[in-house]
This record gives C-alpha cells, sequence and structure tokens, in this order.
C-alpha cells in the first residue's frame, strides 16, 4: 500500500504539471494568439491525461502478488500510457487548427514536472 506521502507527492506533481500547462498555454495564447495558445494546451494535456492515468492506477494498492507480477503490472501499465499518448497525439493532430510546433512545445512543458518532483522528495 501507498504512503499518505507517496499520495501527497502524487498530486502535487500532477498539480504541478497542469499549472505548468496552463501557464504556458495562457502566456503563449496572450502573445501569440488563441491558436497557438489551444494548441499548447492541446499538447500539454497529450502528456497529462496518461500520465494521470498511469498515476491513478498505481496509486491503488497493487494486491500483493510476487515481484514479478508487479514488475509485470508495471510495464503492462506504462505501455497502455505510451499508446494513449501515440492515439492522443494522432487525434489532436488531425483537428485543422492546431499548429504542430505548439503542440510539441505544450507536450515539452509537462514534462519538467516530473524533475521537481525529485527535488521534493
Amino acid at each position: 500500500m501507498k504512503s499518505a506521502q507517496d499520495v501527497a507527492t502524487l498530486v502535487w506533481l500532477l498539480r504541478t504539471q497542469i499549472l505548468m500547462i496552463c501557464g504556458v498555454a495562457l502566456a503563449t495564447g496572450l502573445l501569440a494568439g488563441a491558436d497557438q495558445g489551444v494548441s499548447v494546451l492541446a499538447g500539454g494535456l497529450v502528456a497529462f491525461l496518461p500520465n494521470a492515468y498511469f498515476a491513478i492506477r498505481f496509486v491503488r494498492p497493487l494486491a500483493g502478488g510476487t515481484p514479478r507480477q508487479i514488475l509485470n503490472r508495471f510495464y503492462a501499465g506504462e505501455a497502455i500510457k505510451l499508446a494513449l499518448t501515440a492515439v492522443l497525439f494522432f487525434c489532436v493532430l488531425q483537428v485543422p487548427a492546431v499548429k504542430p510546433l505548439p503542440l510539441m512545445a505544450g507536450f515539452m512543458a509537462a514534462l519538467p514536472a516530473f524533475w521537481f518532483a525529485l527535488l521534493k522528495r
């Protein structure tokens, strides 16, 4: 079972990610226009949603099992996360108003939150 500190760190990480995404999207929208800002927001959500899925999946107790079973569940969760990221990218890129470069900028804006989480621990 996860400790209260682990859950608190996870919640902090997800909040930090969403705040970074929204901040970058808002700044981009104000400086470069609404289309660019929405593209950044979409890219951030492409990063955030699979991470949130993975985090929520592993906050629940792992219900015992051998270390190999736990590792297999971890790998399965990571595979689903990667597949979900690819599907979300594909879907978002089908929208004509989405700009690819700001989309990638938004995706990358969500990633440094993990570095801050390591400093917090």
